[in-house]
């Protein structure tokens, strides 16, 4: 019998191994006499620790088809593992023994730590809208073409905006801070609801409810700071951060606050609309004297073919107006009949938008004419 405290033998391990397959193909029928091997050697508990650990170490996401699928593999694996063992066993060669018992570990901690480590993506193509419900009860909706990873670990909830917009809906955990990165930054939060759109090069991270920090997405966030600690901001007490460079102040929002972060200006921070910014889930395009180029580059999500400006005094018209996603005939027909600009489709699909000279009774203002989509609401 094994002295408690030293480590489990390569013989209690695969026991171990074989138990774990057992009481999860049939527990009722085998938890008597797995208690009866638990209780008969100190060996036998700890090899049962080291196989269970790992087995239970993917926590809250255990219940995910996709970690059953996985956690049913490693079984069968293991399965055949452990039956090769034994009857090789009969012939006594020890060698083949400890390599099945450590092909058992290998293939059930080795199979779990990839996937904790394995981001889930989701996706959406254009037009399409996508609701998500996260193993922790977050929810993320996703607008069209856009993209975001996901991976959940025991101390954190890291997530990246690839590409497009979504809304993140965060569920409650100050022991596992939630972050979304995005364009070189990183929105940190606890508890809270936000939008964050990445319109080419340009981000906004538009707060909703609740309270949120932007950081660089190289800075590190750590769970529970204690409230009322000397410098620690109160609306983030519940993370701590380090590594922020020196000339790089982190940026907190309130509800109805937005961050407009674009190339070669400085970080900007206004109340905007919520009912405005949040529009793209009704299936509504809501633009307010924004640059053409702009708005095309947030309407391409949407159609499958790109609306382009074909040169700089086209691109740089600024307009307002509500717009139904994917009208593509509505959108360019406005445009033309309100701006000095024509259209012309391509081959290929591609519509461009040139600038041209009106007529001077029929010159339009080119600073930023208000616009609004026939039968469209205004805000």
């Amino acid at each position: 019998m094994n002295v408690h405290g030293e480590s489990p033998t390569a013989s209690s391990l695969e026991q171990a191994a074989a138990w774990r397959i057992r009481l999860t193909e049939s527990p009722e029928l085998f938890r008597a006499g797995f208690s009866v091997w638990l209780a008969a050697d100190p060996a036998n508990e700890q090899a049962w620790r080291a196989v269970q650990t790992p087995w239970m170490f993917l926590g809250e996401q255990s219940t995910s088809p996709s970690v059953v699928r996985l956690r049913r593999t490693a079984l069968v694996h293991a399965y055949n593992a452990l039956r090769s063992n034994w009857l090789r066993a009969k012939l006594r060669r020890p060698p083949v023994r400890l390599a099945a018992a450590a092909s058992v570990l290998i293939a059930l901690v080795g199979g779990i730590l990839w996937w904790q480590h394995r981001p889930l993506v989701y996706t959406t193509g254009p037009g399409e809208q996508r609701s998500v419900r996260l193993a922790d009860g977050s929810r993320i909706v996703l607008d069209a073409s856009s993209e975001v990873t996901v991976r959940y670990t025991a101390d954190a909830r890291t997530l990246a905006l690839v590409r497009g917009q979504a809304r993140f809906d965060v569920a409650h955990n100050p022991l596992r801070p939630f972050t979304v990165t995005a364009a070189g930054r990183k929105v940190v939060a606890t508890g809270t609801a936000f939008d964050v759109n990445l319109i080419g090069s340009e981000l906004r991270v538009t707060l909703l409810k609740g309270h949120v920090v932007i950081l660089p997405a190289d800075a590190s966030v750590k769970p529970f700071v204690p409230v009322g600690e000397p410098g620690v901001n109160p609306r983030m007490a519940d993370v701590a951060v380090t590594g922020i460079p020196p000339n790089w102040q982190r940026i907190a929002l309130d509800p109805g606050e937005q961050l407009v972060l674009a190339e070669h200006a400085p970080p900007h921070v206004s109340r905007v609309n919520v009912r405005r910014v949040t529009a793209w889930q009704r299936g509504e395009l809501v633009f307010k004297n924004e640059p053409l180029r702009q708005v095309l580059t947030s309407i391409d999500r949407y159609i499958p073919e790109p609306i382009v400006a074909g040169d700089a005094r086209a691109g740089s018209m600024r307009i307002s107006g509500v717009y139904q996603e994917g009208d593509v005939d509505g959108f360019v027909g406005t445009i033309t009949h309100y701006l000095p600009v024509r259209a012309h489709e391509r081959s290929d699909g591609t519509v461009i938008l040139t600038y041209y000279r009106a007529p001077r009774a029929a010159a339009v203002p080119a600073s930023a004419p208000q616009i609004s989509a026939p039968g469209a609401s205004s805000f």
